[in-house]
Parts: C-alpha cells; structure tokens; sequence
C-alpha cells in the first residue's frame, strides 16, 4: 500500500519505525497525491479532507493535533502592515481569520515578508527554527485556539481512499502505531537527529515533540473536528472509519 507522510517533523515520530516507505509531502500536495490516486493513505489538512469526502475515508486511530500552544505554527511579527502567510498553510491561516478576523496574502520567503507585513503565519520546520531564534510573535495559533475555543486543534488527519484493501490499510496503522510506541518508549535519539537536521536546539524539539504535538484519536479528538469544521466553515461530510481495534 503507496503512504503519504507529510514533510514536516511533526510526522517523524509516527514513521521514524513503522518500516514503512511513505512519500513525504507538503500540505498543499499531500491531498492531490490522494486525488491523482499516486498514494492510498495520506496525512492531509483537515481544510482538504472536507474538501473531498467523496473519495476518502478518515482513519480514526492518529492525527496530528494540539491542545495549547502548538510551537510550529506562529504569527510571527513584522514591521510592515498587514498579514501574510506562507503559501503550505490552510488550517492555521483558517483559524486565525476566524479568531482574529484578519485575511492573508501568501508569500513563499517568510524573512522577506516579515520585512513587509505587520504579522507573518508561518508553520512547520521554519516556525521552528524561528521560535528557537527568539523571534517575536503575536499569538500561537495552537494556544489562541486552546483560550477561545477550549478544543483540540487537528491540523491534519490520516484518510485513505474509498475503497482500499482492509488489511493492508491495518497494516499501515500497525506499522504507525509501532512507530509512534517506540519513539515514547525511547525519544532522544530521534528527537537528537531532528534537532541536528533542523539545526535547532534539542530542547525546542523535545518541547514540541512530548509536549505540543499529539497523535492519538480519540472521543474529544472527533468532538474538536467537528468543532473546527464548523468554525472554519467547512463541509460536514467527513465519514469516519469504524475502529477495529
């Protein structure tokens, strides 16, 4: 079965150890390897899973999420006026028109922009690097949605095609849920391997990884999905898989 992984190093410890071989992705591009029928099992943002629910299922056992200040998805402040925001972000740029009532223009060089705008979103493995720098920031997308709406945040969900072999469909959830128990078990060394590839401090992914970011699915998980397709107005047609195990 052909996985998506999405690039940033949120989904490292959920396939550092799967023994899987997924293709990393970019947001914008993790939901057109789906619809091109390139993968049968993606992490996508939740915008395009709503956006699709006639050819994809959500699988109910991992998401990447947060309750509280998330890290990696930040309005970093600028000097200029207005906002932007990196072109790899739809939840995040969503949730903060919806709190903040502000739009975005899209930018592809997040320095650059800070040099032009009063607030620039910036999301992933940069927003890292730049929370480590100590750059200023306005609000944590993930801490902002944490105080106004009090649920988790779900930037992207694991979905698979319509269709797709059952077993091998838990295959896939086996091997990500082994991954993912091994890295708790044991996170340093990974957490070492992404703070050296990030060229960040180790305390900044050890924060981000054990603290900001979770994975697990569960009741108040599909609670705050259902919350955040309502408050970004987005279709309420996604269609849950039923657990198997």
């Amino acid at each position: 079965m052909r996985v998506a992984r999405l690039k940033y190093a949120h989904s490292d410890p959920l396939f550092k150890y799967s023994g899987l071989n997924p293709v990393p992705t970019s947001n914008n591009e993790s939901i057109k390897l789906i619809l091109e029928e390139e993968v049968d099992v993606a992490f996508v943002p939740l915008t395009y899973a709503a956006h699709h629910c006639d050819v994809i299922n959500m699988v109910p056992y991992f998401a990447v999420y947060s309750k509280g200040p998330v890290l990696s998805a930040r309005l970093f402040r600028g000097s200029g006026r207005g906002y932007a925001a990196i072109e790899d972000t739809s939840v995040n740029a969503g949730a903060l028109s919806a709190l903040m009532g502000v739009s975005f223009e899209r930018v592809s060089d997040p320095y650059d922009a800070l040099r032009r705008y009063e607030g620039v979103l910036v999301i992933g493995d940069e927003a890292l690097r730049m929370t480590a720098s100590g750059l200023p920031y306005i609000v944590d997308v993930g801490e902002l949605w944490e105080e106004r709406i009090g649920k988790p945040l779900v930037y992207a969900v694991m979905v698979a095609r319509i269709g797709v072999d059952n077993d091998e469909l838990m295959r896939v959830i086996n091997g990500i849920r082994r991954s993912l128990n091994s890295f708790m078990v044991n996170p340093e060394p990974l957490i070492r391997e992404v703070a050296g590839r990030l060229n960040v401090p180790e305390w900044v992914v050890r924060d981000y990884l054990m603290k900001s970011i979770r994975y697990e699915v569960n009741d108040e998980v599909i609670d705050g999905i259902n919350t955040e397709l309502e408050i970004l107005k987005l279709p309420k047609c996604i269609r849950v898989l039923p657990r198997q195990c």
